[in-house]
């Protein structure tokens, strides 16, 4: 009898529709890729837009649309200071950004990073940040781009805070808040979905 009952709840829960994907949980794809190729792939996005048109620089969200990977969609913090800002982003698409992220020497990223601090709240519920330690990366950037400030490849190491938030399927408020030492920024992004 209790092995027929066990029989009968394993093929109930098996039958169970599924629900949407949690977006505190790590996406699919991106969950896989290693810190170091994260952290390239971000950069190089933040590196590839002049800085006229760059989403790091964006004080509203005109440009949160620049330059998006078909796999997932970045945001950006600031250069410190505050920023508020509106995006439209494709339904179901995976979200990827750092709260606080540093470059330089191995000792520099990490001594910077031993002094961060920050908190991301998706729709009022706190989402957990993933420490990732000093790696070496390679940055692409454009003529102009206030990141690396120069055109071409840079090699470097690569550290921070980040996040990587499941499919995104409803508009809801993220914020995101960092400080390491005296810098401090803080972004309001208004996300609608569709």
């Amino acid at each position: 009898m209790i092995l027929l009952a066990a029989t009968a709840l394993l093929a109930a829960a098996c039958a169970a529709p599924e629900t949407q994907d949690d977006p505190r949980r790590p996406p699919p794809g991106m969950a896989e890729l290693s810190t170091g190729e994260l952290q390239s792939r971000w950069w190089s996005w933040a590196a590839s837009s002049p800085a006229g048109s760059n989403p790091v620089a964006d004080t509203d969200g005109s440009f949160c649309a620049e330059k998006q990977p078909a796999d997932a969609w970045y945001l950006a913090g600031t250069f410190g200071g505050k920023a508020e800002r509106r995006c439209s982003i494709p339904k179901g698409r995976p979200v990827v950004f750092p709260v606080l992220n540093f470059t330089g020497t191995k000792a520099e990223c990490a001594a910077r990073l031993a002094e961060a601090k920050g908190t991301v709240r998706w729709g009022g519920a706190e989402v957990m940040l993933e420490r990732m330690e000093p790696v070496p990366i390679r940055i692409e950037g454009v003529e102009g781009n206030p990141v690396t400030r120069e055109a071409g490849t840079v090699s470097t190491h690569g550290c921070g805070l980040w996040v990587r938030l499941g499919p995104v399927w409803d508009k809801d408020t993220l914020t995101i808040e960092g400080s390491a030492g005296s810098f401090s920024l803080s972004v309001t992004y208004e996300l609608q979905v569709g």
